[in-house]
Formats: C-alpha cells, structure tokens, sequence
C-alpha cells in the first residue's frame, strides 16, 4: 500500500488509476544504495528502469576528459527507461550522491506496463518533446558540492569562528542560502557573541520524511544571522536517533538550501561519522604543532576511512590559535599525505579568540573568505599575458580592479605577465608593485642598465642575470608559498616543446625561465628543465585559471594582432627582427583563449616596441585606459 501511494505521487504514474497501479506495484523490487554506489555505467546493457523513494542520484556522461553534468535526481524521479525504449545500451551513468531507496523495473515487466497503459507511453513521449525543444540533452559543469562536515583536532582551534565566517562571506558576497548544523548543542550566550539570534523553525516540511515519532520541536533550536545564514542546533540526547535518518534529513535540507555544513566540531562518534561518510566534502582544521602531528595524521586518517578511500573528500586547513610556532604548510603536505598544500584557515587575531564572526572584506583574500568565495563558486581569476615591454600595461588594468575593490583570487601569468602577476601577489597592492618595476626605470638609459646585460650570442643576447636580480629584489626572495595571491606561471621546455607550469619553489627563477624570449635572453635551466617564454605556446593563460577552478577570468592580452600592426620602411635590425617574430607567434597563439574568458582586456598598445621598457607611466596609462572601457561589465561579472 505504501508504493501504490508513493507511486500514484510520481508524475509518470500519476494518471493510472488505482487498480492499474496495484498491478504495477507488484512487479516492482527495492534497492538500499549507499552513497557512491554505481547504479549502472555508461556503456552497459539496459535491463531495468528505476524510480527515486529518498535519496538523490546524479546521472552524467563519462566520455569526456571532463564529465558532462546531465542531471541530478531526487525523490520521485525516474531513471533508464530511454534506454529500455531504445534497446540501445546506457547512454550515461547513474551514481548515488546520497544514500537512496529506489524502486526497481525490470525490462519485461517495463514492456508489459507500457503495452498496457497508453497514458504512460503519452507522458514519456511529451516528455522527451519537451527536453529536446528545451535543449535538455547534456549541460555542461560539474556538480557543486551541497554538504560539507567540518571538524577539528582540537577544541581550541577556532571552528566556530571559522566556520560562521565562512557562512557569513558566503551569505554576503553570492545568493546561496547556507544552514550550519550543530549537533553539539552551545550555550546561547556563546551563540550572541556570533550575533547569532534565535528565531521560530523556518519550515516544519524539513522534517516531513522523519518517521512521525522522532521529530519534536523541542530538540531543534534555530537561529538567524542577519547576513542570511541558518544555524539549526540539535539536542545532544537527540543525536543517535538522527544516525539512522540522517539522509532522509539532508534530502530535505537539500530542498531549502544551497549549502549545509554540519559542525562535528572535535567529536568523532556515530552521527559524527555518518555524517562524513554522506557529506560531499570534508574540511578539518588542524593543530600543526610537531607535538600534535601524530594526533593530527591519526585524525585525519579517520576521516579518510570513513569518506571513502581515493574520492579526495577530506581537506586540512591550519590553524594558528595554538602554538606560536608551527610546522611549514609545504612539511606539513609531505608528512600527512595530503593531496595540496592546506592553507591557515585561522589566524591568532582578536575577533577569533573572542569567538566574533570576522566580517571584513580584506584584500589579497586569505583565511575563511579565500573558503567561502572557492566553495560559494565566486572565485576571479586574473590571466596576463606575453607581451614584453608593452606588459606594463597590465599594471594600469590592476590599479582600475583595486580602485574598484576587484578582489582577484588567483592569477595565471606569462612572459612580462608572469613578472607583473608574480611582484603583484607578492606585494597585494599596485603602488608596490609600481614601485619595484616602471619607477626604476624612467629613461631609456636606466631601462637598459637595470635590465640589458649583453653576451656573447651563445644561446641569447641577454644573459638575464639582471632580470632575475630584478624579480628577486622585488618579491624580496619569495617562494610561491610565500605570494599573497595564489599565482601560476607559464613556460615552456624549449627541447621538449611542452609547457610547463611553475608553483612551487623560487618564484624569481620561475619568472625569469617565462621571460625568457628566445634568441633574445638566454634560457633558464629550472627544475631539470630549459625553459623558455611561456607565451610561444600560451600566451595568455586563461586555460590555467580554468584548471584551478576559477569562476570568473578576466584576460588581458597585449598581443592582439588586430592592434599591433605597424608599418614601416626602414630595414629592421636583428633584435627587431627577433622581437617582431615572436610578437607574430604570440598574437596568433592568442586566438583560442577569448572564448574562455568571461571578459577580455585589451590595452592600445600600438606602436611601442618590445624594448621599450622605459615608456611605463604612458603604457599604464592605456591599461587604466582599457580597463575603465569595460569597469562596469567586470562589476556585473563579479556580482
């Protein structure tokens, strides 16, 4: 009786009348699917459809390098009856993403309700009308993570703090609603200091699918932030019985809001780890004392167990509220196997050990809002491009973004963009960066000493010991861990013909390997590499923005072949000839990376010559000049 109602609920089903739909009823079976299960696998043969009872299931391509996110089903929902109609084999895959209850059709028993109910054949055939006229085919993206559990390996590393933050600068800087689960009930007075104030259930439907004697107002405790966020505690007596319901819970939640985070705090019980097993991602901030770090690998193995092995769900992030000093994040990668370097998610500050939200919008972003804009999908990514001389004019584009409060949370550089994006994320601010490159070189003269040290033509004209001096005086001797704003630069193996990408290490040397214009410097041997300037393959990076999950790029080129055409009688000299083929090779290298880019920058920097290094205040000018041309788009963009 309980599937014939639940059926008679479902839109495919929901014309037959109550006879037909005891029959139809009896022929199906149930499956229990845990979170990760595969239902079927693109490809396989077709013996049964199935309709969703609880849970979710997450239907995609596999055939591309990356999947083609089709849809993401929930309660009521069917599933491969388009292949049992075609008799062709599975066009996609069909995985869990929470744990589920699905009814199970197979294929004889499908073909008999079929020939025996012409209204289902009739809604099917509408159906599949209406997703070709609304080009419901395949969409591309990757589905966002919903859930995330966040803990911590001590209860004195600033979570809530953390955590509330994250909440609020997701709540103030994109419109997705989050809930904060906190199954260890706090005291009220901890949850004012938050500004945190309580307030009635905004939806009793959210425990609807609890079975009816397990859900009593009296164990939830609700409470608002005036940013928009929801923080639901739950009585601790109350917290075995959620175990079990758990996934019935977050189906729910999944119906009102964008994002949930359950606080585990440093607990690890039965909730705690069912919990984790069913969350999409999983954030432990850790203590990263050496005394702690056996205690640190034991926890974080923990989770792993219970997230599943090899499906990168765990993330550790550093705090610094213990200890005043701590192992080096790159030290802290190797010894606990962690897939990338954890950033400090907290630092020792005055509103994190007073337990206040930190509701600042501080630029270069770090610490709980570089979390929040990555998981709310607002990243912006800033490519700069090849260019020489001319890519001064990237430094007028970055004083329009910081005039404008642009905050940019990664960059991709190449050749002189390389240079610019590596003093740029190593000092935060333009008046810095200005300071360090254009101010030092006025003249022609001064250009040439501080930069130009000729040799023997060998391998180049330049030897580039000059420039390399030059970059590393003005990121004072940075690692790529030491940089402000995360940042990639590009090069290429000249004996290889591949392009290589530096973030780790010496950024001086990594800059230097990309402005390495060939014939005119000589190459750089890094990292068991001759390197040469990243712009002969990719001249402006908006490629490796895109790998690391920006979300909004915006791309500045310098050699667009449609501006930098200059004529001309007088016979070229050699360096001419040299910096002219390069330019040739860099604008038509440039053709693919626009479609990419959500917006293109494009400075008039027509007629200056790769050389003129002197001309900076005049090329940063046509960069402001470019930049305010489309300010109120890149406005719209970032909003």
């Amino acid at each position: 009786m309980d599937l014939e109602f639940f059926l008679s609920k479902v839109p495919l089903f929901s014309s037959i009348s109550l006879f037909q739909l005891r029959e139809i009823a009896s022929c199906f079976g149930t499956l229990e699917l845990k979170k990760d299960s595969i239902v079927f696998r693109e490809g396989d043969l077709s013996d049964s459809m199935y309709v969703i009872c609880s849970g979710a299931v997450l239907i995609y391509s596999e055939q591309k390098e990356v999947p083609f996110f089709q849809v993401e089903l929930k309660r009521g929902d069917f599933f491969g009856e388009m292949a049992l109609l075609s008799d062709l084999p599975r066009n996609a895959t069909a995985r869990v993403t929470l744990d589920a209850k699905v009814f199970c059709l197979k294929k004889l028993d499908f073909e008999t309700v079929l020939s025996g109910n012409k209204d289902i054949g009739l809604f099917l055939s509408r159906l599949y009308a209406r997703r070709l006229s609304s080009g419901f085919e395949k969409e591309k993206g990757i589905r966002k993570p919903s859930f995330y559990s966040v803990s911590a390996t001590d209860p004195d590393l600033g979570l809530s703090h953390f955590l509330y933050s994250v909440s609020y600068h997701i709540s103030t800087e994109s419109s997705k609603k989050v809930l904060v689960v906190e199954p260890h009930l706090e005291l009220e007075s901890i949850m004012q200091k938050f500004d945190l104030k309580i307030m009635a259930c905004p939806d009793e439907s959210l425990f609807s699918l609890l079975p009816p004697n397990l859900y009593h107002a009296r164990d939830f405790k609700w409470f608002y932030h005036p940013s928009g966020f929801n923080v639901l505690q739950v009585n601790k007596g109350f917290n075995e019985s959620l175990v079990p319901v758990l996934p019935l819970l977050m189906e729910s939640f999944k119906t009102r809001y964008d994002l949930v985070f359950f606080s585990l705090a440093h607990y690890f019980g039965n909730l705690e780890q069912q919990a984790v097993r069913l969350c999409d991602k999983n954030m432990i901030l850790i203590n990263n004392t050496r005394k702690a770090l056996q205690d640190v690998k034991q926890k974080i193995a923990r989770l792993e167990e219970k997230a599943g092995v090899g499906l990168d769900r765990v993330r550790a992030g550093v705090s610094h509220l213990c200890g005043s000093t701590g192992i080096p994040r790159d030290e802290l990668k190797r010894e606990l196997h962690l897939s990338e370097t954890p950033q400090i998610w907290v630092d020792r500050s005055d509103m994190a050990l007073k337990d206040q939200i930190d509701t600042q919008k501080r630029f270069p972003v770090k610490g709980a809002r570089a979390v929040a804009r990555e998981i709310a999908g607002v990243r912006v990514g800033l490519a700069l491009g090849a260019g020489a001389a001319r890519g001064w004019s990237h430094i007028g584009v970055l004083k329009v973004l910081e005039d404008h409060g642009i905050h940019i949370d990664m960059m991709a550089g190449t050749s002189m963009g390389a240079l610019v994006g590596a003093v740029y994320a190593a000092k935060g601010s333009v008046e810095a960066l200005k300071k360090q490159t254009i101010d030092l070189f006025p003249t022609r003269a001064k250009a040439r000493k501080g930069i130009f040290d000729y040799s023997l033509p060998l391998k180049g004209f330049l030897r580039g010991k000059k420039a390399l001096n030059l970059v590393a005086t003005a990121v004072n001797q940075a690692d790529f861990m030491d940089l402000l704003i995360p940042t990639v630069i590009v090069g290429v193996d000249i004996l290889k013909g591949e392009e290589v990408l530096f973030e780790t290490g010496d950024v001086a040397k990594a800059v230097r390997s990309s402005l390495s214009l060939p014939v005119i410097f000589s190459p750089v041997r890094h990292m068991g590499r001759w390197v040469v300037d990243g712009g002969l393959l990719n001249p402006v990076p908006v490629n490796i923005l895109e790998q690391k999950g920006a979300d909004k790029i915006i791309a500045v080129c310098v050699e667009n072949p449609r501006s930098n055409r200059q004529g001309g009688t007088k016979s070229p000299g050699i360096m001419e000839v040299v910096s002219r083929t390069i330019s040739i090779v860099h604008g038509r290298a440039t053709s693919g990376f626009a479609g990419k880019s959500d917006i293109v920058i494009y400075p008039d920097v027509q007629g200056f010559a790769w050389d003129d290094f002197h001309k900076g205040e005049v090329l940063m000018q046509r960069g402001i000049k470019a930049c305010e041309e489309v300010i109120q788009e890149i406005k719209s963009l970032v909003q």
